[in-house]
This record gives C-alpha cells, structure tokens and sequence, in this order.
C-alpha cells in the first residue's frame, strides 16, 4: 500500500508542481491547493534583490478562476477562487493588493480582477512606462509557485445580472502596464535595476461557470 501511494505521489509531480495540491483540493472539502496571495514575501529593496530569470520570463503568469455553487438563500454567498501561478523557473514579482481586485474592467487599471458573463479578450492597456508602485503592493511568486485570492459576494450583493440562472461564467484576468520604477533602498550602494522587475502584460483564465446549487 505504502508504495502504491509512493508511486501515486510520483506521478502527481512529474505530471506537473499544481497537480497534487489540485487533486487534494478537488476531494478534500474546505481545502484549497495553496497559500492566499497575501501572505506571499513583499518585494523590498528591488533595486537591489532580482531574480534574472524572472524578469527574462516572457509571460510568466497564468490564472485558474473556479465558483462555489449559487445558493438556495438571499443572504447565502457565492465564493470566487483565483489561483495565481508562476509558470516559470524564476522568482516572478506581481503586483498584488487584496482590497483592491477589480471586479469588472475599466480596460486600463493594473491588477488582478473579475468579469462576469464576458466573452471577449480583456484589452492590454497601454504602457505606462516605469510608474513606481508601493514596495508592500509587490509580491513575490517563487518558481512555478501558485497562490490564491477569493473574493465573496452575497446573492443581495451580486456584481452582475443573470448570475444566479445555472448559464453564468466568471473570469479572471492579471494587466500589468509598468514596469515599476524602482527606488535607491540603500544610500551607499549603488542601484542594481532600475526599475521593478514587473512583468507587463496581460493574462486571461479560461471562463468558469457559475453552477447552481444541486437540487435546484
């Protein structure tokens, strides 16, 4: 027995970093496949502390959205999972603020964000240039390292119409349109980048549905 889960084991990770904790997740109520994206290291001193790798990575980032069932209740809630996760081998820095996930798209802001019912491609944004961002707003992904955010909403409180008719989809989406620009941290050296090592672009999960509650 203990080999057979030995070897079970073994194929979870050859077949890929996020399959074994997705498995558990999947049949393991209440458990979710990684940590929640705040409590990921902050992104101090970048002009010193990079990795190389990381900022060569062409799209490192990808994102899974997943939707608990409607409710049967007015005041029941229905719970959104954004899996982040670095695709690369290199430590990767996202811009992150958990009170500030946008829900719908302005086509322009930087971020991580919801869409509802959407069926098009979430627009790029344009390049901002080296805008600096607040050190405690970077957060840091490790090699094909994944983190979660959930974002709760009543059924009196829903962000969209229509939601609650068993067709619903949700999508997640990560913009970034700046580089960062990055602050002396240290007066007696002498800056290694100059900027903060954020990756720009834009990257989109594949739709979601929301699903009805079963027996509905």
């Amino acid at each position: 027995m203990l080999v057979g889960i030995f070897l079970l084991v073994m194929l979870a990770v050859f077949a890929g970093p996020g399959t074994l904790p997705r498995l558990i997740s999947s049949v393991v109520p209440n458990v979710d496949e990684s940590i929640p994206c705040a409590w990921l290291r902050q992104g101090f001193s970048r002009d010193q502390h990079q990795s190389l790798i990381g900022r060569a990575a062409s799209s490192p980032i990808a994102l899974r959205v997943r939707s608990s069932p409607v409710p049967n209740t007015l005041d029941g809630v229905i719970t959104i999972t954004i899996t982040v996760t670095n695709t690369s081998i290199g430590t990767v820095a996202i811009y992150y603020n958990e009170d500030q996930v946008r829900i719908g798209d302005d086509g322009v802001t930087s971020g991580l964000g919801l869409v509802f019912n959407a069926t098009g491609t979430q627009p790029a944004g344009i390049a901002q240039g080296n805008t600096p961002y607040p050190e405690s707003d970077i957060r840091l992904l490790g090699p094909r390292q994944s983190c979660i955010h959930k974002e709760e909403f009543r059924m009196t409180q829903l962000p969209a119409p229509n939601i609650a008719t068993g067709n619903a989809i949700v999508k997640a989406y990560y913009r970034n349109t700046s580089r960062g620009a990055a602050r002396q941290s240290d007066p007696q050296a002498t800056p290694i980048y100059n900027d903060q090592g954020l990756w720009v672009g834009i990257t989109e999960s594949d739709p979601a549905p929301i699903p009805l509650t079963a027996g509905t």
